[in-house]
């Protein structure tokens, strides 16, 4: 693809390789309006990494982020992502198809795990339960796919804005990740906040910044199509604010408000 305006397809944009090395570099900034969120997102799952072993399922795989980081922990990985729905509402994503199919190894539904029983060492799903009506009944089909034993490991958020609309239905708390990770039999290890209320609300304020005075038009799907000249003026302001509620985070510890929280829990070895 030559370099120039991105290729927009529906709600999905496709850069050139080089386009790509910058928006990767970009992302892995200040620079990036949502480099607070991605970041603390990015090191919880770091953090879950060193839980995973043996034979891997991640449940909504999407792009595959963090394939490669889980890759070198396991002995294989298997990334499910279910049929996305918006083809129905965009045909025209029919003919990229192929590029998701390089990063899913399988495609099903999460609600019907189409594996046997006591199948995986370590199961993977990071913000992904808010994007179902019953997430329960997804963690209970999770549960059913680990072995005795092995480890079910979860991010979902907290403080989030609307996004991929229609389907974002909850945000959750501890108490009810501990309700429903016991209610599908497995015992919790340990849930823990991703930032906290200094690092959630730089986080806030860049994205509300960038919505309010960057943007040109909002998508179907919650996300937003920026102005390239009000949004490129708006990055040095926007960077600072992360910048300093991120110094700010360092001294505080209220994680009243956070943006997610990560999960780890286990299967009993009794199950």
């Amino acid at each position: 693809m030559a370099i120039g305006r991105p290729k927009r397809v529906g709600v999905v944009v496709y850069r050139g390789s080089l386009g790509q090395r910058l928006n990767a570099w970009r992302k892995r900034s200040p620079l990036n309006p949502y480099w607070l969120d991605w970041s603390k997102l990015r090191r919880s799952v770091e953090d879950l990494s060193e839980h995973a072993s043996g034979v891997l399922l991640d449940v909504g795989v999407s792009e595959g982020p963090y394939r490669s980081l889980f890759e070198a922990k396991v002995e294989r990985y298997v990334g499910l992502e279910y049929p996305p729905s918006i083809l129905d509402k965009q045909p025209e994503l029919w003919s990229i198809l192929d590029r998701a199919k390089q990063s899913v190894d399988v495609f099903g539904d999460g609600n019907l795990l189409p594996f046997a029983t006591d199948a995986f060492d370590t199961v993977l799903s990071t913000e992904v339960l808010e994007h179902l009506p019953d997430p329960a009944r997804c963690v209970n089909e999770m549960a059913r796919v680990l072995r005795p034993g092995g480890k079910l490991l979860l991010t979902v958020p907290f403080s989030q804005p609307l996004h991929e609309l229609p389907s974002d239905y909850y945000r959750f708390t501890p108490s009810s990740l501990e309700h429903i990770v016991r209610g599908a039999g497995l015992e919790v290890g340990s849930i823990e906040p991703r930032g906290n209320f200094a690092s959630a609300l730089g986080a806030m304020q860049s994205q509300w910044l960038l919505r309010s005075f960057g943007a040109k038009s909002r998508q179907s799907d919650g996300s937003v199509i920026l102005s390239r000249w009000r949004s490129t003026l708006l990055l040095p302001v926007t960077a600072c604010v992360q910048v300093g509620f991120h110094l700010m985070s360092k001294w505080t510890n209220d994680t009243t408000v956070c943006h997610g929280w990560t999960v780890v829990a286990h299967k009993p070895v009794d199950a």
